[in-house]
């Protein structure tokens, strides 16, 4: 019998008269399970416990948390490593953990619910069985692919030769997680039970397996992927494939290509592919990507704090928490936020001016809330249910209980500032009032209210449901109740909030606009438009900044281009540009026609803006910028997004550097492997940055001069922009 002893400890051992030993796991002080260092250390006490066990038939592992499972390694530990031998150490003892998981002379069987990501599947994927609860909250996956890293507990290893090279490969290099529908079609667990039906499903299958009449399902892939996974030349043939999709990407992300290095040698040796898998594992740990993937981990995880934005926790969070919704306005936007609030559990009224555009409104929401009913493959009760979370008025009578409103209507203040003062006279005196604007004024819209206090920008991007950022936009009078109410509200939303000075443009598409903007004049130079998106791609944005011109809509960027002019030297020129395209009716992807061709909403060849041949800069211009693995036009591109990062972390726009990048890289897409925009400054240095922007001055004029805080670092000899988030460790 295994003695379990009564201290706080990480998991709890019980055998009953059957012979069945259950583990639950339920890690202290923590809303996720976490494989911490004492849980590890506890987890190799009772798997010593169960080598010696003559009385256990069975063993079934789960967790004693409503969150989940298990979300892998706790991700401080890792951050915190300080030497090769310790990355070797703590990789090393949980593959020989697990490993010994693997060889139990009983069968072990792990129940999952909710998260089971990382060191969680791998250590899943060391038992015999396993079955998952099949609701949307069940989530499995191997995610270390975001942090620069691979699987290094065995991931890498034993995945393939469960599911195939080819489902193991598109899980481990795109991070994604499978519910528990597909996770059984394609082998990975053993059952699938629906939530209602969840004990006495696990009760049945722990006792079919300690009868020895487990029946497994047959895995429901494609005959022909299941005959290339069981042959030497069919993954011979998935591997040339997968090396060819990620050429591209390798530079940037190295993990990419050690991740397929590592499945192709498990197929070979086994030895040799867990101390490849381990060694990988080190080597990339000290690698920049992984670096500033880490730090942007730690960054949203900060984000989403209340205390990070509102100091202590108020009162009026729960007190007053947000419950009901309205969204004033069903266009693209309004329907989104609406349709979203709605799928995150709270009451939404949807309010238009007539009932016309309120019966558009109606159609766009119920084609997202089909959309997402077939995605998470929803039951037509549960569709139902969703859609009922959604009314539709026209009467101000509808706002009268509604503890925030989000105005999403055209983009004028004078629009707006009516929107408001008729809001302040329907709602009641607590409801916070909300302007989805990107670039208007909050606080004039707060001054057509008696609330100021109650008044804020939330600031969503589109599409709001892949868009992953909110600015929550604090004006002079917002007060800390209302934030914090808002910050929370994000949150329930399953976004990530920045809180942003109200300023022109706040703080990302103030950072942003200087990047398109340069790209616009340099396409009116004559550069060509293909040749501008393709450097720009391959410094690690996900799209060119002329295509994504042409996605948010040329009207729209001339919209923002013109509210900037006043705080961003050199935009007239590019305000006339965009005012002609606007003319001429090229208004981008919705109009067929703007830097590129579309045809039924595909991209087609580029239309060029000027036919005069470019002048490049002078061979000794060029030649004299220093060093900052950078090509000409990625600098030209670049540099002005740096600069004006670094004038919004001094005006105080945001006041933390890691809220910056965080932004642009949620908001944006700024290559992540680069950190952000001032990780990047950190990265080429301070001083190598102003050598290059006065040259960049010299040769293009003022707007490229340099910001005045990192000319004072320069004299100071400062290369940081703040404190790191860990002094010693991967993030030193």
């Amino acid at each position: 019998m295994i003695m379990v002893t009564k201290m706080k400890t990480c998991f709890d051992v019980d055998t009953d008269d059957r012979g069945v030993t259950t583990i639950t796991l339920d890690v202290p002080d923590r809303p996720l399970n976490v494989l911490t260092q004492d849980a590890m250390e506890e987890l190799d006490r009772i798997v010593s416990g169960l080598e010696r066990a003559t009385d256990v038939r069975v063993v079934v592992i789960r967790s004693g948390k409503d969150s989940g499972f298990l979300a892998g390694a706790d991700v401080n530990v890792i951050a915190s490593i300080d030497s090769d031998a310790r990355a070797e150490a703590l990789i090393e003892a949980g593959q020989k953990l697990f490993s010994r998981i693997a060889a139990l002379p009983m069968p072990t069987i792990v129940c999952l619910h909710g998260v089971c990501l990382g060191g969680g599947l791998e250590m899943s994927l060391a038992c015999d069985y396993r079955i998952a609860r099949n609701n949307s909250s069940t989530q499995i996956g191997l995610p270390e692919i975001k942090l620069g890293v691979i699987p290094g507990w065995g991931g890498t290893q034993r995945l393939p030769k469960l599911v195939g090279m080819s489902t193991a490969l598109a899980m481990i290099l795109k991070g994604e997680t499978l519910d528990a529908r597909k996770a059984l079609r394609v082998g990975l667990i053993d059952r699938a039970i629906e939530p209602d039906d969840w004990n006495a499903g696990v009760a049945r299958f722990v006792d079919e397996v300690r009868r020895g009449k487990v029946k497994r399902t047959t895995a429901g892939l494609p005959l022909w992927q299941r005959v290339a996974d069981s042959t030497r030349l069919g993954r011979f043939v998935i591997a040339r494939h997968v090396r060819a999709s990620i050429a591209s990407k390798v530079e940037h992300y190295p993990a990419l290509d050690s991740a397929l290095k590592a499945v192709e040698l498990g197929f070979q040796s086994r030895a040799n592919g867990f101390e490849f898998e381990r060694d990988e594992f080190v080597e990339l740990l000290r690698t920049p990507t992984c670096r500033n993937l880490l730090r942007l981990f730690f960054s949203r995880e900060r984000a989403r704090q209340i205390k990070t934005w509102s100091g202590e926790v108020s009162q009026s969070v729960h007190d007053e928490p947000i419950r009901k919704v309205a969204v004033i306005g069903a266009g693209a936007m309004g329907a989104g936020i609406g349709q979203l609030a709605a799928y995150r559990g709270f009451d939404v009224v949807m309010k238009e001016i007539n009932d016309e555009m309120l019966a558009a409104g109606r159609r766009r929401i119920e084609g997202l809330i089909d959309a997402i009913a077939k995605r998470k493959r929803m039951s037509d009760s549960a569709r139902a249910e969703l859609s009922s979370k959604v009314t539709y008025s026209c009467d101000d009578a509808s706002l009268a209980d509604v503890d925030l409103v989000i105005e999403a209507v055209v983009e004028r203040a004078d629009v707006k500032a009516k929107v408001f003062a008729s809001l302040d006279q329907v709602t009641k005196p607590t409801a916070i009032l909300a302007s989805n604007t990107s670039s208007l004024s909050v606080t004039d819209m707060s001054e057509a209210t008696h609330r100021p206090g109650l008044v804020a920008g939330l600031h969503f991007f589109n599409p709001v449901h892949r868009m992953e950022l909110v600015e929550v936009v604090r004006t002079a009078e917002s007060d800390d109740d209302c934030i914090s109410r808002l910050v929370t509200f994000v949150r329930a939303l399953g976004k990530t909030p920045v809180v942003t000075a109200d300023t022109s443009g706040f703080l990302v598409n103030r950072v942003l606009f200087p990047y398109l903007g340069e790209a616009v004049l340099m396409a009116s130079e004559g550069f060509a438009v293909e040749h501008i998106d393709r450097e720009v791609r391959r410094f690690g944005m996900p799209m060119g900044p002329l295509e994504l011109l042409d996605q948010v809509g040329i009207d729209v960027a001339h919209h923002v281009a013109s509210s900037l002019d006043k705080i961003l030297p050199g935009v007239a020129p590019v305000v006339h540009s965009l005012a002609a395209m606007v003319e001429a009716g090229s208004l981008g992807k919705k109009s067929g026609q703007g830097f590129y061709r579309y045809e039924k909403g595909k991209r087609g060849k580029a239309n060029q803006v000027n036919v005069n041949p470019v002048s490049s800069l002078p061979s000794a211009l060029a030649d004299d910028f220093r060093d900052d693995s950078l090509t000409s036009i990625q600098r030209r591109l670049i540099y002005p997004m740096l600069t004006e990062a670094i004038r919004c972390l001094d005006e105080h726009v945001v006041d933390q550097s890691w809220a910056i990048d965080l932004a642009m890289v949620l908001g944006t897409g700024f290559a992540p492997h680069r950190g952000g925009p001032l990780s990047l400054v950190e990265a080429i240095t301070p001083s190598v940055v102003l050598a290059n922007l006065r040259r960049l001055q010299f040769f293009f004029g003022e707007r490229f001069e340099p910001p005045a805080r990192l000319v004072r670092m320069v004299e100071r000899g400062e290369t940081t922009f703040g404190e790191p988030q860990f002094r010693s460790g991967v993030l030193r």
